[in-house]
């Protein structure tokens, strides 16, 4: 076994490969960072100032494959003889590569969900009867945070990956799943909204009649020194290489954040030890974490950090399709009417409206489901699910405080473009306050995801630095399309 597997793999699959010509043990249809991870491997990239990264906290991952730069790493299968070479982050200009010489893929539904996680499988569910569906899902699998939960949920029996495959066992051929395709957007079209989606380098178009946003949450990004380096893990991600492809974070975990309680059955599930450090001000080490630092000076000798806080919602879908939004329960959430809208024909469930139990997003699913099968005319009965779903209160996150004095700034990374702290503070403290500049000015939300992790955290800190309410901030509305894509390639499906 490599030094960070969890179990013993299947021998048949093994594959060699080269980090920086060292030969290391993979297998077939791993993830490459996965691979390198249980070999030990933490530091992937570099950042433009030098910085030493992993590929575990921001993205995406530029590295060099077989001679190739500009590689992400994120997407990339390992295969037998790879070879794989660091590349610096400042050289890579991510963009979804569209091939053109391939006919575009067309399909016409009556409803595009976008998100496949449990919200969007409940939906799914409750419209397959009388109404065709497109579940589109960016990640490989269906499910979402569910799929790589290892513990049983509330509301589910059974192991969570069992659960999801006994669901989505029960679709028909009404429902067209893509999976490990990227939604670009929502555009009206006419009777239609146009979802343009990308799916490796095939472009699809697919028009809908009515469209469900489903898009799940994102998780809050921890400010604290060095919260890049290399061993440091985002919940989701700690999550994905336990449980999807055995693989343990590191031999001696930190847990930081304000709900270690979301990762902790899952590390005694494996039997990893952990220890709780509620206020975490440094991470440090050579290659990787070697120990964490708290904010009384207490040192911890640990191998890397898992970041276990609160979720918020992931907003820029909504503004994308024309969705406003208010502040609520300590974080932006959709303005909707009584029916679930954004507007006319876009729905929102799930945690994209306020976080919840997975269950509670589930029964929000099939309550919008259930509002659109009566536009189209069909007998369906949504106060069943309101009612349900009135039983479940969306989680209120406490407004955390940044410690500007008890930090070094500069290597607080507000945004994984190489966007310190400073550099926004010092912006902020001169008297803007109006986040669309701060983001011309810092580069904040600039990048491939368009501020879905760091814009909150700007937010925050104009908040904490002026007086003004959070609920007075207006967030920079997310651009089309939502992803970088070569305008050549769009019209070419044009």
């Amino acid at each position: 076994m490599r030094p960070l597997d969890l179990y013993e793999k299947d021998p048949s699959k093994k594959v060699t490969i080269y980090f920086e010509g060292k030969p290391l043990e993979a297998y077939e249809g791993e993830k490459l960072p996965v691979a390198l991870l249980a070999n030990g491997v933490y530091w992937i990239t570099t950042s433009l100032q030098g910085r030493k990264r992993g590929a575990f906290t921001f993205g995406p991952l530029p590295v060099v494959v077989n001679g190739v730069k500009n590689v992400d790493g994120r997407k990339t299968l390992v295969k037998d003889g790879m070879r794989i070479e660091r590349q610096n982050y400042g050289e890579f200009q991510e963009a979804v590569e569209i091939d053109g010489s391939k006919e575009v893929l067309r399909e016409v539904v009556d409803v595009a969900i976008i998100g496949g996680g449990i919200a969007g499988i409940g939906a799914a569910l409750e419209l397959q009867e009388h109404l065709t569906v497109a579940l589109i899902e960016e990640k490989g699998w269906l499910g979402g945070l569910v799929f790589v939960e290892g513990t049983p949920q509330e509301g589910f029996e059974g192991e969570p990956k069992k659960v999801i495959k006994e669901l989505t066992s029960k679709f028909n051929e009404n429902v067209k799943v893509f999976k490990g395709t990227m939604n670009l957007g929502v555009f009206d079209e006419g009777e239609y909204f146009l979802v343009p989606a990308v799916k490796k380098d095939q472009l699809i178009e697919i028009m809908a009649k009515r469209v469900i946003l489903a898009t799940g949450a994102v998780e809050n990004i921890l400010l604290f020194e060095n919260n890049e380096f290399p061993g440091v893990f985002r919940l989701d991600f700690a999550l994905e290489v336990m449980n999807k492809w055995g693989v343990a974070p590191g031999k001696k975990v930190a847990v930081v954040g304000r709900k270690p309680e979301r990762i902790i059955p899952e590390l005694e599930k494996w039997g990893i030890e952990y220890i709780v450090v509620p206020n975490p001000k440094r991470v440090e080490g050579e290659e990787k974490v070697e120990r964490l630092i708290d904010m009384n000076g207490n040192v911890y000798e640990v191998d890397a950090v898992i970041v276990s806080d609160y979720s918020l919602p992931d907003i820029n879908p909504i503004t994308q399709a024309g969705g406003k939004l208010k502040f609520k329960h300590g974080y932006y959430v959709p303005v909707l009417d009584e029916q679930n809208r954004i507007r006319d024909g876009i729905y929102v469930a799930g945690s994209s409206t306020g976080i919840k139990s997975h269950y509670a997003n589930y029964l929000e699913g099939k309550l919008v489901a259930t509002y659109i099968l009566r536009e189209f005319g069909y007998e369906a009965t949504p106060a069943i699910y309101k009612e349900k779903l009135g039983e479940f209160e969306p989680e209120a996150m406490p407004i955390q405080r940044i410690e500007f004095k008890d930090m070094n700034l500069e290597d607080v990374q507000i945004c994984g473009c190489d966007v310190n702290l400073r550099k926004v503070d010092d912006v902020v403290k001169k008297g803007i306050t109006d986040l669309q500049i701060v983001k011309r000015l810092t580069h904040l939300a600039m990048g491939f995801c368009q501020g879905r992790f760091c814009l909150f955290n700007g937010a925050l800190l104009v908040s904490q630095r002026t007086g003004i309410d959070m609920g007075k901030i207006d967030l920079p509305v997310a651009r089309p399309p939502l992803k970088n894509v070569r305008v050549k390639a769009l019209s070419k499906g044009e």
